[in-house]
């Protein structure tokens, strides 16, 4: 199964596998400041947990967001030296 999403992920265009990227960022960032201020508000703490989420969000989305990266580039280049 998992050899079939990767030829899938291997024929979509790097603009298409870039916006998912994107889309990757954007879930880990809004996912931890949402699960920041639900935690804020369960145990009236201020913003500590909202800019505690935010932080790892940003962490966690620009790491992964790094090895999507590299995988997107890796791909291209096979692709243009089987040309």
């Amino acid at each position: 199964m998992e050899a079939e999403c990767a030829a899938v992920m291997d024929r979509l265009p790097p603009t298409v596998r870039l916006t998912g990227l994107g889309f990757y960022l954007a879930l880990c960032i809004v996912g931890g400041v949402l699960g920041g201020v639900q935690l804020d508000g369960l145990l009236d703490t201020g913003r500590l947990f909202a800019v505690l989420g935010l932080l790892l969000g940003l962490a966690l989305g620009l790491g992964g967001s790094f090895i999507l990266l590299l995988e997107v580039l890796k791909t291209n280049d096979d692709k243009k030296e089987g040309q």
